[in-house]
């Protein structure tokens, strides 16, 4: 059960850092709007660029929440297993 729970926790660990690498992306993303006097001859793009930049910004704002809940999921299942393992020793004592 050690080994099980112990991997579990390993990926949470590793969906945290992917959270932490995506909300990088998101900062980068969103920091690549554009302003009128950026654009110059271009101007006519940059309500459309900005909106495309808010959208990949936010996805992936999204993105970083849902790794956090993963990673907060697994940990929640390996401590479950290690209560309930827990629990019913006493019931497996002995058996062998």
């Amino acid at each position: 059960m050690t080994v099980a729970t112990g991997a579990l926790r390993t990926e949470a660990v590793e969906w945290e850092h992917q959270s932490t690498a995506i909300a990088v992306v998101a900062n980068k993303v969103a920091g690549m709007q554009l302003g009128r006097v950026e654009a110059g001859l271009f101007q006519l793009i940059v309500s459309p660029y900005n909106d495309i930049v808010e959208h990949v910004s936010q996805r992936c704002r999204e993105g970083q929440a849902a790794m956090n809940e993963v990673a907060a999921t697994l940990r929640k299942v390996a401590d479950t297993y290690d209560e309930e393992d827990r629990a019913n020793e006493h019931k497996i004592r002995n058996i062998y």
